[in-house]
């Protein structure tokens, strides 16, 4: 919020004994606005050396630094990690996002790990996540993009997030004076954003691109997390897709996870 001044900001992690990948970039987003602010951040690692190993591989602490936050991680090595296709990457234009798109479909073909149903949930949804990032958010940070293989709860998954630190879903569509009347909460914004034909542009020809993220997810055991502003909305063929209000998220993060 604007009225945000605190002198020290710290992300404390040290008793964590697994982070999932959103809460990877929620980190990452938090404190790069926090130092953009003028805080003094820090990431304090976790104590468990394999989860500092993984957070290093992915690029959590060198991304960090780019952003002026500190992170100790001494001792800690990163290693060729095959489960991680494209590690934190920063974008800022349409045109980045292109590239680091392809960087990620490159990856995921010379991957030992890739499936050719895997390809188009790049070349497509995480494409077309990446492009509202830049091109919604108006973020003073960018936006950032991970792509990697990961064991969850219910079996190994491919996960593709996508984050930024910008306006918001609700302070996008909002723009859209035919959508006002129907938005009052950061939930409701994002049950109209999955929707067909909505968009903050006012555009009749915008507003396709989450519609067909959303759609395409209602599969089994397939899943996409919005998180925007105190709203969230998770989609699946097993959910019904129904919003929620949550914990504070700056910007808009998306999280999209399939089974491998």
């Amino acid at each position: 919020m604007p009225a945000f001044r605190e002198p020290n900001v710290d992300i404390d992690l040290r008793e964590c004994e697994f982070v999932r990948p959103p809460a990877v970039l929620w980190c990452v987003v938090y404190l790069a606005l926090a130092t953009s602010r003028g805080s003094r951040c820090r990431l304090l690692v976790p104590q468990n050396m394999g989860v500092c190993v993984y957070l290093k591989s992915i690029g959590l602490f060198d991304t960090l630094r780019s952003f002026g936050v500190e992170a100790d991680d001494r001792g800690i090595r990163a290693r060729d990690d095959p489960n991680t296709i494209l590690p934190i990457t920063r974008f800022n234009s349409t045109a980045e996002a292109s590239t680091v798109t392809n960087q990620a479909f490159d990856r995921l073909q010379a991957s030992a790990l890739g499936a050719a149903n895997l390809t188009s949930v790049v070349t497509e949804l995480f494409s077309e996540l990446a492009l509202n990032a830049v091109q919604h958010s108006e973020s003073p940070i960018g936006a950032l993009g991970c792509v990697q293989f990961f064991d969850f709860e219910s079996g190994p998954r491919f996960g593709c997030t996508v984050a930024d630190g910008g306006i918001g879903v609700r302070t996008s569509l909002y723009r859209n004076l035919a959508l006002r009347a129907r938005i009052s909460y950061d939930w409701d914004a994002l049950e109209l954003a999955v929707r067909e034909r909505v968009s903050g542009t006012g555009d009749p020809h915008r507003g396709i691109g989450l519609y067909g993220v959303s759609e395409d997810v209602r599969r089994p055991h397939h899943s996409l997390l919005l998180h925007s502003g105190i709203g969230s909305l998770e989609v699946s063929e097993e959910l019904e897709s129904s919003a929620k209000r949550t914990r504070l998220f700056p910007g808009t993060l998306a999280f999209l996870a399939i089974p491998t």
